[in-house]
């Protein structure tokens, strides 16, 4: 983002400042979402790994217990 003086902003229509700042806040929400989705893909990717590794132990009791 560059910086804007004084009198360049008085220069600008009401018009293009607003565009500015939607298209900025516009930015800010999809990096946001963009982080979020990230975050929430983790999460699943570890609950993954979680379910596989005590299905695992699971068998591996079950195969105990059908041993003895």
């Amino acid at each position: 983002m560059t910086a804007i003086t004084y009198s360049e902003l008085m220069n600008l229509s009401p018009a293009r400042i607003v565009k500015a700042m939607r298209r900025w806040w516009l930015q800010r929400a999809e990096d946001h979402y963009l982080i979020c989705a990230d975050v929430e893909s983790r999460r699943v990717k570890e609950a993954q790994s979680n379910v596989a590794h005590y299905q695992k132990r699971a068998a591996l009791a079950r195969s105990d217990r059908n041993s003895l």
